[in-house]
């Protein structure tokens, strides 16, 4: 039995998808060592094994995430959406009245006892993706899926709501793809436009009106990026700073960069290792190692799509699309702030950024994307042997 037999044997669904999962931990591994070289020597006496390592670890465990979800039924997914969904939605209530202040945000809640932290609004997103699968699945019939809007935009709503005023950014991400996801499933047009506008007057409102307000303490910050960003003002300030430090990564990395460990922005760069790790890559790596980041989230995309439409059920399609497009904006949010065609948004690089929370949360949608694609091929093969033993 060859190498890609006994792969296959063991690493089910789409072996392509796998790759692409393979390669991103691999830049990510490079990339993460390499900009928390001051971070080590502020905080862990110059050992810069130590990040790399503890990196290193969470890719593991992520992996072994990956492997275990990939080889369950998605049918659980559909089962427990609700439960996940007012979890999640309490932990967000939680983290909203005693959240752990980090970069002047309340987002992270922190476990009594043992001091782990993480993000709520990271399991808010994959429940909500869930549950929203599952609603315009369950409400599918001829007209399309109108009985489905009510529920979905009830905790739409509920969800943005309460991750909002500490992260305008995730909340944007949460409201487009829960729409993208309402198109998509057939809920009609009409409804969708009272969403949009709806949309569009609560940015609005956050970026111009809540500034005034005390009780949305961040929002000066949310203006203030957007203001720079639009702005023709070049000089130096601490305001830009972050984008104009990640611009010279960029722009100083050439064709095939400045190699492994060599980048010298990561010293003036703040957070390289999570929200700029993409001008960190491109600086040591050069356009063609942006290029292949590039192309693995257009892959994977593309993939996505492969599963999707080789999937025989709605639910099953649903959760891939709308997972799978959570990730990929997300990427495209991260490289778009780095390469400055985007404001500073705070968005990290899925399976590539240094987090324990984001990289096992982005790993438990991996493993039910894989699950839909080993579920469908496993259907297919059925299928197969069955038309065999009928000819025979």
């Amino acid at each position: 039995m060859g190498i890609k037999a006994n792969l296959q044997k063991y690493f089910k669904g789409d072996p392509i998808l796998w790759g692409v999962i393979a390669i991103l931990a691999a830049f990510s591994l490079l990339a993460v060592y390499s900009a928390t070289g001051s971070l080590a020597y502020k905080y862990q006496e110059g050992n810069t094994y130590h990040y790399m390592f503890k990196h290193l670890a969470f890719l593991v465990g992520g992996g072994v995430i990956i492997y275990t979800i990939h080889l369950m039924d998605y049918r659980i997914f559909a089962k427990f959406a609700t439960v996940f969904l007012w979890v999640s939605i309490t932990l967000l209530f939680i983290t909203l009245l005693v959240g752990s202040n980090l970069n002047q945000a309340s987002r992270w809640l922190t476990v009594p006892g043992i001091g782990i932290s993480f993000q709520p609004s990271e399991l808010a997103k994959l429940a909500l993706i869930t549950f929203i699968a599952r609603t315009l699945a369950r409400y599918q019939d001829e007209d399309g899926a109108i009985d489905a809007f009510k529920p979905i935009m009830v905790y739409v709503m509920i969800v943005c709501g309460l991750i909002v005023k500490e992260n305008l950014s995730t909340a944007m991400l949460i409201f487009l793809i829960s729409f993208i996801m309402m198109f998509i499933g057939r809920v009609p047009i009409k409804k969708l436009s009272y969403v949009m506008l709806a949309g569009f007057g609560i940015v609005a409102f956050m970026l111009f009106l809540a500034p005034k307000l005390p009780f949305f303490h961040r929002a000066k910050t949310w203006s203030a990026r957007v203001e720079r960003f639009m702005s023709d003002d070049d000089t130096q300030s601490e305001g830009n700073y972050q984008s104009q430090q990640a611009q010279m990564a960029v722009a100083t990395g050439g064709l095939f960069g400045k190699g492994p460990g060599n980048s010298q922005q990561r010293n003036f760069l703040p957070h390289p290792y999570s929200d700029f790790i993409f001008a960190i890559i491109v600086e040591e790596f050069g356009s063609f190692g942006a290029l292949i980041i590039i192309m693995c989230y257009m892959v994977f995309l593309y993939r996505a799509g492969v599963i999707v439409r080789a999937s025989s059920r709605t639910f099953p399609a649903f959760l891939a699309i709308g997972l799978s497009y959570l990730l990929v904006f997300q990427g495209f949010i991260n490289m778009g702030v780095a390469v400055g065609i985007l404001p500073v948004t705070g968005q990290t690089l899925p399976l590539v950024s240094m987090g324990g929370t984001s990289i096992l949360f982005t790993c438990v949608a991996l493993g039910a994307i894989l699950s839909v694609s080993r579920n469908n091929i496993e259907e297919a093969e059925e299928l197969k042997a069955e038309s065999v033993k009928q000819t025979v």
